[in-house]
């Protein structure tokens, strides 16, 4: 039974990288900086990403709360100290050895190293106001964490979240790589997650398989997987028309530009599932 089950959850994992949410034409378009007016986009990227980042952490306490094992609780007790910029001695030597000092990130919340990044990036540019879409985002994602099944909050953190974070990430720094004015360290929110989060995720496969010893606990962890992909997927529909419309294109616009730059008009919906 536990080599079916872990096969089941390696097909979801294969099922979790290849959704729309982590090849999305947003994330290739900024990774090569081919976005219209980039700096812009980069711009407006950290003003809305922020909206979500700086709340991660209530979205990891909702999914401990769910959890009535204190093996699992301590599992995701772990991951919550982390956020916090705690790591342990090993994780910061790996660190080091990707360029990344400890000295940027010990001791330093997550929220805290993107809100860096999000004064570096708007530096300079124009008024960027914050939209809906990563409040909406936000909000049906914690009520899949809080009111949907134990195993739809699991699977929604685990193969639906962290699982992807560091496919997800790379495009994000490659951008900025780009950029002459960011330096590895205003960016160091998006390599350290690259580079642990993988951890995070083999934590939370942990947690999934003891939910997955039935059809319908496996039914409903990847019912949870969906609903966090299909969310992001629907929040990066929103960025990439942001980042066409640019700060002044009227939005009618945006339909012929996408027809002719992005091919996104040709992709499915990202419905809610």
């Amino acid at each position: 039974m536990n080599n079916h089950k872990r096969a089941w959850l390696e097909q979801l994992s294969e099922e979790a990288l290849k959704h729309r949410a982590i090849n999305h034409p947003y994330l290739k378009q900024f990774s090569s900086a081919s976005l219209p007016n980039f700096r812009y986009a980069v711009a407006d990227f950290a003003q809305q990403y922020g909206v979500y980042s700086s709340r991660f952490v209530n979205l990891l306490t909702a999914v401990i709360s769910r959890l009535t094992t204190p093996k699992h609780r301590n599992i995701l007790l772990e991951n919550l100290a982390e956020e916090s910029g705690h790591y342990e001695e090993k994780e910061l030597i790996e660190l080091e050895t990707h360029g990344i000092s400890a000295s940027w990130v010990r001791n330093i919340p997550h929220a805290q190293l993107f809100e860096s990044f999000r004064k570096r990036a708007l530096h300079g540019t124009p008024e960027i106001g914050i939209s809906d879409d990563p409040a909406i985002w936000y909000d049906m994602l914690s009520g899949v964490l809080l009111y949907g099944s134990t195993e739809e909050a699991i699977g929604a953190l685990g193969l639906g979240t962290e699982h992807i974070v560091s496919s997800i990430y790379p495009f994000i720094e490659k951008g900025l790589k780009s950029l002459p004015e960011f330096q590895p360290e205003d960016y160091c929110f998006f390599s350290v997650h690259t580079l642990i989060d993988d951890d995070h995720a083999e934590s939370l496969n942990q947690i999934a398989l003891d939910f997955a010893n039935t059809e319908e606990g496996r039914k409903r962890l990847r019912h949870g997987v969906l609903k966090a992909l299909n969310l992001r997927a629907a929040f990066w529909d929103g960025m990439l028309e942001r980042a066409i419309r640019g700060p002044q294109k009227p939005l009618e616009n945006l339909n012929n530009y996408t027809q002719q730059a992005s091919g996104v008009a040709q992709d499915e919906p990202a419905l809610i599932n």
